[in-house]
């Protein structure tokens, strides 16, 4: 596996749970605002056991999340195997995802508790925005295969201004509501550390702004939570 790092200890990025977060290198997409574009590329390679024994010792935390980077870049036989160790200790896995390998997750679904997976844009600007041309239309697979699945999960948007808009919001509300997604969460744009320099002289929506957007979604998608400063539920 090609391991990017571990946080030991997190209280938001697992619903309802703490948990410990294992960054994984490498990802298809090359998205102008990410701020973990230190994973896109290196990592040291270690094996499953390395990295059950950096999580298993931690009485603190009943869940693992594992993002990246893209987690399901990685080897499916060794995360199916990491997986199940951490099951076996009674720990729930959440996976962060970009949706890009709906092949991977129909095979882990059974297995995990939570997902969170990002719908980046609309589907006409996809392959413009993460840099690959079959990008939207594996990313609509993963969103069917979670929305006809027993897991729960949440589908998320950064919001970056110049990106994205409100019609932007309200496309992809209209599309979630298709598929009968239930949980919308969508997030402000970070200008700290990103990938295209550019975008650091990008001022991030408002509060108000996000807020607004929010509402637009809310038309669509029964639970709506804007994450910005703080987390808030419309």
């Amino acid at each position: 596996m090609i391991f990017g790092g571990i946080l030991d200890l997190s209280t938001i990025d697992f619903p309802g749970k703490l948990c410990s977060v294992v960054f994984f290198a490498g990802c298809p997409f090359r998205c102008p605002y990410c701020q973990n574009h230190r994973l896109l590329k290196g990592g040291v390679r270690v094996s499953v056991d390395y990295i059950f024994c950096k999580i298993k010792g931690n009485y603190l935390i009943d869940g693992v999340c594992f993002t990246g980077g893209e987690p399901l870049m990685q080897d499916l036989n060794e995360l199916i195997e990491l997986i199940k160790k951490l099951k076996g200790v009674k720990l729930a896995v959440k996976i962060d995802t970009n949706g890009y390998y709906p092949e991977k997750l129909e095979r882990l679904i059974d297995l995990i508790d939570y997902v969170a997976m990002d719908f980046k844009t609309t589907p006409a600007k996809y392959s413009e925005l993460v840099g690959r041309k079959d990008s939207a239309k594996r990313v609509l697979r993963s969103l069917k295969l979670l929305s006809e699945s027993d897991v729960e999960f949440e589908i998320r948007t950064t919001v970056v201004p110049t990106l994205l808009d409100s019609n932007d919001i309200e496309e992809i509300s209209a599309i979630l509501s298709e598929y009968g997604v239930k949980r919308y969460v969508l997030q402000q744009f970070r200008n700290i550390d990103v990938l295209d320099e550019s975008l650091k002289r990008v001022k991030p929506y408002s509060r108000e702004e996000l807020i607004r957007m929010g509402k637009i979604a809310k038309k669509y998608v029964p639970e709506v939570i804007v994450r910005c400063e703080e987390e808030i539920r419309l």
